[in-house]
């Protein structure tokens, strides 16, 4: 069964959100939470603000949170390739505040548009809050661009994580925003006048789903309903206008119908079974891992996306267990070592002090139940006399 997009208008943290988010995170059945960083990738304090989330989650859901850390390209394929593994392996991942343009500009340089939407497609719940909310949609829009900067009006592609699923939108968070004061900021800092002429710029036909602040717009695709929880209200935009408040719903198909954009959604295919290669990675077995792999890669050659996706995650893996090695050290030295603890022992046997002394320099531990050796610090995993 499909999963379900969660969409905060701002106040990811806040007491409005918690039930938004324990939703979620139960609906998918996830045991810990997943934190994508790129949003706020180009700030200084990016690791304070992913420790500030990890601590809302603990406190506030009783759940750990691990972020998939990938700031800019410059961290790097491995990186990159470490976040997207996180991903197709979360139950729920949670983007929040920063740059949604920044955002956009690393990430389309990465299959993470894909993979969000194989999540999603299979009963994972993303949860997006803010500027991490602009780019789940068909469009995007370059809020800090137009509004700090200047620049004319326009749209950004966005990552269109729900047109596979039947609902083709552009999300807007903090519509009701009120900062302004004396000037009107709704519709994310845009105004009423400003937005207008965006939304004549989108593409015929694209609706609109406007997020108030500290409110979430939960779009659950196994369920066909949008649900909103919160202080404010979710805004549909099409060929008419429908705000929906805390604890009312509306169907997918007559929400898509209102916005102008809907089709009915495509049969869900799970993703193929493609190796055994997991059981290989846990039994640490060089001939199991290379039996996957050639069947992985034939699945490649044959166009499977999902096989690429896999290659390219085991890819990773074999380099981290590279670095420990297949087969643990002790088991390589142990009957050597065991040969000297026997040797030694003779030596000691034959009162030769001096010699056994320099087998145990460096090599052995004499305790009272016998001598056990280590390797670079490490206990060798039974006694060894």
């Amino acid at each position: 069964m499909a999963g379900r997009l969660i969409l905060m208008g701002s106040g990811e943290t806040s007491t409005h959100l918690v039930a938004a988010h324990r939703l979620g995170i139960e609906a998918a059945e996830a045991d810990h939470v997943l934190v994508l960083d790129t949003p706020y990738g180009f700030q200084e304090n990016a690791p304070l603000i992913s420790r500030k989330l990890a601590a809302f989650f603990r406190t506030s859901l009783s759940i750990e949170a691990d972020t998939a850390s990938y700031r800019s390209a410059e961290d790097g394929a491995v990186a990159c390739e470490a976040m997207l593994a996180a991903v197709r392996g979360a139950r729920y991942v949670f983007s929040g505040p920063g740059s949604p343009t920044y955002a956009l500009g690393v990430w389309k340089e990465t299959p993470l548009a894909p993979a969000l939407r194989g999540i999603l497609s299979s009963g994972a719940t993303v949860t997006m809050a803010s500027a991490a909310s602009l780019t789940a949609g068909a469009m995007t829009l370059p809020v800090y661009e137009i509004y700090k900067v200047g620049a004319g009006l326009g749209w950004f592609e966005g990552m269109d994580l729900t047109s596979h699923l039947g609902l083709e939108a552009v999300f807007i968070p903090h519509w009701n925003n009120t900062e302004g004061q004396g000037f009107d900021t709704s519709r994310c800092y845009m105004g009423r006048r400003r937005f207008d002429l965006l939304k004549s710029m989108l593409p015929a036909g694209m609706g609109i789903i406007g997020v108030d602040e500290h409110t979430a717009a939960v779009i659950d695709f196994g369920a066909g309903q949008l649900q909103v929880i919160g202080a404010g209200e979710v805004t549909l935009c099409g060929e008419s206008t429908s705000a929906l408040a805390d604890g009312e719903a509306i169907g997918l198909e007559a929400a898509s119908k209102l916005l102008g954009t809907y089709s009915p959604p495509p049969a869900f295919q799970p993703p193929e079974p493609v190796t055994d290669l997991p059981q290989g990675l846990a039994n640490r077995s060089a001939s199991e891992i290379a039996s996957a792999l050639l069947e992985l890669e034939s699945h490649a050659a044959q166009g499977s996306e999902r096989a690429r996706e896999s290659l390219r995650s085991v890819i990773l893996e074999i380099a981290q267990l590279a670095a420990s090695g297949l087969v643990q050290p002790v088991e390589w030295v142990g009957d050597y070592v065991d040969l000297l603890v026997e040797i030694r022992s003779d030596l000691r046997a034959g009162k030769r002090w001096e010699e056994a002394d320099r087998i145990r320099a460096g090599t052995l531990r004499d305790t009272p139940s016998g001598a056990h050796w280590t390797l670079d610090s490490t206990p060798s995993s039974e006694p060894r006399r």
